[in-house]
């Protein structure tokens, strides 16, 4: 059966980590570096990431792009969105891609502690870790599938959520941020979006997410982070809000948890591009 597997898997895991422990390696190319590393990356692959950094999108946080004059990104003046603010860390390229396969597609559970890191210092770049607590009533991480995560293994955004509130929580000293992988259920399969337009993308996703009938009271009034690995359009996250915000024209009453504020932090963003 399926858990025979995950077992063959977490042992002859554990096994290559005797052989290979992961932070000798570089997470991104693999190369052997020392294991004082930041990020454990190696000096090309830091290098190589685009670090989101200057004048950023004040709707979703990307990197703006430097011929760009406005403070918005080209992508939110197209497409207005439903959450309250986005945060990012990098800029969506080979690297980034290479991080976040390894971590969905390989089994690379470990690498999702580096990008709760890279996270938590994004945000600690901006916000005091107390401020941090008092902004977010739960963290939420966005949901896979249960066929998805079977498979997987795992969720990688609820464990990057962990990692990112471990790092914070562990500034602090009084109540820390909660983490809450049980509100959300993504009660449609999609389509891989990659291939996809915005409006597609948009299609695709309507419908996918709802709030788990006895958690809806939770979240009522709270403000929430919500947390992915990658942001192309907002899509998604747009879907969530809208499933958990204050209900809306077309929405039924029962099906909106009238959350109070929804903010989304990822690892990666695409580029600030101009549809040519």
């Amino acid at each position: 059966g399926g858990m025979d597997i995950k077992k063959l898997r977490t042992a002859a895991g554990a096994v290559l980590d005797l052989l290979y422990p992961p932070d000798l390696y570089c997470i991104c190319c693999g190369k052997i570096i020392d294991e004082s590393r930041t990020y454990r990356l190696c000096n090309d692959c830091m290098d190589g990431i685009k670090w989101v950094s200057g004048r950023t999108c004040t709707k979703c946080g990307r990197r703006l792009n430097d011929t760009n004059p406005m403070d918005t990104c080209y992508k939110c003046r197209e497409h207005p969105h439903t959450y309250d603010r986005g945060y990012t860390c990098t800029e969506y390229g080979t690297h980034e891609r290479a991080m976040v396969f390894a971590l969905k597609y390989d089994g690379r559970a470990d690498i999702a502690g580096v990008i709760g890191e890279i996270m938590a210092d994004r945000m600690l770049a901006e916000l005091e870790p107390e401020e941090l607590a008092s902004m977010y009533d739960l963290i939420v991480p966005v949901p896979v599938h249960a066929r998805k995560k079977a498979v997987r293994g795992y969720n990688q955004a609820a464990l990057i959520c962990d990692a990112f509130a471990g790092r914070i929580n562990s500034a602090l000293t009084g109540a820390g941020l909660r983490c809450d992988d049980g509100i959300l259920l993504r009660t449609k399969e999609t389509h891989v979006m990659r291939s996809l337009g915005p409006d597609a993308r948009r299609e695709n996703i309507r419908g996918a997410f709802e709030v788990r009938k006895s958690r809806a009271k939770d979240i009522a009034g709270r403000s929430i982070l919500l947390v992915d690995d990658i942001y192309t359009t907002g899509a998604t996250v747009d879907e969530i809000a809208s499933v958990i915000k204050e209900p809306h024209e077309g929405f039924k009453e029962d099906t909106c948890a009238g959350v109070a504020r929804v903010d989304v932090l990822t690892f990666a963003a695409g580029a600030d591009v101009v549809k040519s």
